[in-house]
């Protein structure tokens, strides 16, 4: 067997079933390996959008994902999809083709330094030199996304190599990885704990990929621990849970950020602690460091990428492990009587920015979104950029049985119809829908095309107010100009829609959304609803 028809085998063997992508020229052979083997190949009708399912997938399977290009123009189509997995620490195998390696670095037809390129947005980076090398490194690459389980991997394979025959005697090669973890700071996290008198906990996506989640809720229940998420992290308490005090940052709840800023404490579990957590405004982001200090005394952060650890106690490790470690520790003891009842006291504090006034007449934005959620609590909701993401973020309540999946570090136009076909895939038994803008959608619509041919039932959610409304309030607010370059002359959704085999329909009373809502979920399968609503100002962040 060659190189391709191994590195297929290896994928079969670690139960793959999907890998997105578009064929070309020098990936052939590993499509001719692939066209023989169990798992389903997702054609795309662009690269990014098989990036971006990729990362979709493995956020909502707890599996990595996998996508696949050629060479060249396929291969850079990739980046903006591994971007999004790269900053928001997403586990995607990324497969390359490249040019044959006696030409390579000669200027030939669509030679081009596809490591130097992804270099900055991976967590690694093989460019093997024959096929026994490939081999071993797509091994390695297994092991790490099976024990550290923290970014993008990729893998640039030239044509020849894919065709390379002398691999015999690596094929049963053991890979032994193992993470570098550092637990050296447990015995001052395990005094920081039993000193606190107002502790807060923020979970982060990292905790669903740790398989922790029956140990931190039994947790946080035995000593009433208020608890906060941030973006990735929603679903993992439900939002009616007692000791669940909402999100975290920017848009973020008044309990949760109050619970922050009051804290003694602070653990952070799988979280990144980023700007957009922290809700640092412009002057705070200029001196980060600086306004770090006044929290790095109350910080414990764990997680296994000790490229983002804050605080003064940093533990680099698997978050299933550090509770172990605390689990017959005496902690916990000190907590003020006080602290959950205040904290109580802020979750029933509305968020001012939920107020709005409903015309009758005009389907506000925020209307549309609320509705859309109301009716979608135990929904998989893939959600795009845009001014609406603000309203997602605050009507949205999380439920262990539904989801919020957006992108965090990035944001890119064009997340969600790509997005939520990879959630679909990895959840078939789940009602999955998107939410997108006018602007969200034409990024990546020629993909309806692969929602029809799968007949994925996905309800894909239009706003259209002709407008990229976010940048609009940009321009007028932070710039103190005119709308310019933001107005949109939109095509006719449901007719493209309908061309690509999507039903759908167009409304704009909160009547006619309602009905709408209603008969999608009855069809079970692909519906597309426009969405007119007004052009309307968001909240900015606090």
């Amino acid at each position: 067997m060659n190189a391709s028809k191994i590195m297929v085998k290896l994928l079969e063997n670690e139960d793959v079933e999907y890998i997105f992508g578009v064929p070309g020229e020098q990936i052939a052979g590993f499509y001719k390996a692939l066209s023989e083997s169990k798992i389903k190949h997702i054609l795309c009708r662009n690269e990014q959008t098989a990036a971006i399912a990729g990362d979709a997938y493995s956020r909502t399977s707890q599996k990595f994902g996998i996508c696949i290009s050629a060479a060249g123009p396929g291969a850079l189509n990739l980046i903006m999809g591994v971007a999004t997995a790269f900053k928001d620490s997403v586990p995607l195998l990324i497969i390359t083709a490249d040019v044959h390696s006696l030409i390579k670095w000669k200027n030939t037809f669509q030679d081009i330094d596809l490591i130097e390129i992804f270099k900055p947005i991976t967590i690694k980076n093989y460019n093997p030199e024959n096929g026994k090398t490939a081999i071993l490194n797509l091994k390695e690459a297994i092991e790490i996304f099976k024990k550290e389980p923290r970014g993008p991997i990729h893998l640039n394979l030239a044509k020849d190599i894919l065709a390379d025959e002398d691999i015999d005697d690596v094929i049963n090669k053991e890979i032994n990885y193992s993470p570098n973890y550092d637990y050296s700071n447990m015995d001052l996290a395990i005094r920081k704990l039993k000193s606190s008198k107002k502790p807060l906990i923020i979970l982060g996506e990292g905790v669903r990929r740790s398989n922790s989640l029956n140990d931190l809720k039994k947790l946080i229940k035995k000593y009433n621990i208020p608890t906060v998420h941030t973006y990735h992290g929603n679903g993992i308490l439900n939002s009616e849970e007692l000791l669940n005090f909402g999100i975290i940052g920017i848009r973020g709840s008044v309990a949760a950020v109050n619970a922050f800023k009051d804290s003694d404490m602070v653990l952070a579990l799988g979280a990144t602690l980023n700007d957009r957590t922290l809700n640092l405004d412009k002057e705070e982001l200029d001196k980060m460091d600086e306004f770090m200090k006044r929290f790095d005394n109350k910080i414990i952060h764990v997680n296994i990428d000790k490229t983002v650890l804050k605080g003064k106690i940093q533990i680099h490790g698997d978050i299933k492990e550090f509770l172990s470690r605390i689990k017959n520790e005496d902690i916990f003891n000190n907590i003020n009587d006080n602290w959950l009842s205040i904290n109580l006291k802020n979750k029933d504090i509305p968020n001012k920015s939920k107020i709005y006034i409903n015309d009758g007449y005009v389907l506000k934005p925020q209307k549309a979104i609320e509705t859309i959620l109301d009716a979608h609590k135990d929904s998989l909701i893939v959600n795009d950029a845009g001014s609406h993401t603000t309203w997602v973020l605050l009507f949205h309540n999380s439920s262990e049985k539904g989801r919020l999946i957006n992108s965090g570090g990035l944001i890119p136009m064009g997340y969600g119809l790509p997005g939520a076909i990879g959630v679909s895939i990895a959840n078939p038994e789940k009602e999955v829908i998107t939410i997108m803008g006018d602007g969200d959608i034409q990024m990546n619509i020629q993909d309806l095309a692969t929602i029809s041919e799968h007949n994925l039932p996905i309800t894909l959610f239009v706003l259209n107010n002709n407008q990229l409304g976010i940048i609009r309030q940009w321009e007028e607010c932070f710039y103190n100009m005119e709308p310019y370059a933001v107005d949109l002359k939109n095509p006719d959704f449901i007719a493209i829609s309908n061309a690509y085999g999507i039903e759908g329909e167009k409304v704009s009373t909160y009547d006619e959304l309602v009905l709408a809502i209603k008969k999608a979920k009855s069809l079970k399968k692909p519906y597309l609803i426009e969405i007119v609503v007004s052009r309307e100002n968001i909240p900015l962040p606090a």
